[in-house]
């Protein structure tokens, strides 16, 4: 895995900082943008284009978002949301998450 931000940590450790895409399922319609700094994952599919990030910034993963952060962040207290942007019609899944210090 590759990652995008400035402290990158191996599986099962948290990574603090920085921001990271992630493919799920091996899906390339399902992609979220995971924003260490912030505490918050939204899915992008829909307004990020792939081809238009860098493939060194982009982890593949077969599980879901929440398992993503769960078990290979190590994030806890994972809140799911559903925003609705202007106009009405942009929605996009989102999730809030911390990470342990």
């Amino acid at each position: 895995m590759v990652n995008t931000g400035r402290m990158v940590r191996e599986k099962g450790k948290t990574k603090k900082h920085g921001r990271e895409y992630v493919i799920l399922d091996d899906d390339s319609n399902e992609l979220w943008e995971i924003d260490y700094d912030t505490g918050h994952a939204v899915n992008v599919s829909e307004y990020v284009k792939i081809g238009s990030l860098k493939h060194d910034s982009i982890v593949k993963y077969s599980g879901g978002i929440e398992d993503f952060l769960l078990k290979q962040r190590d994030c806890k207290n994972i809140h799911f949301h559903e925003t609705t942007g202007v106009p009405a019609r942009l929605h996009m899944n989102s999730c809030s998450f911390e990470t342990h210090t």
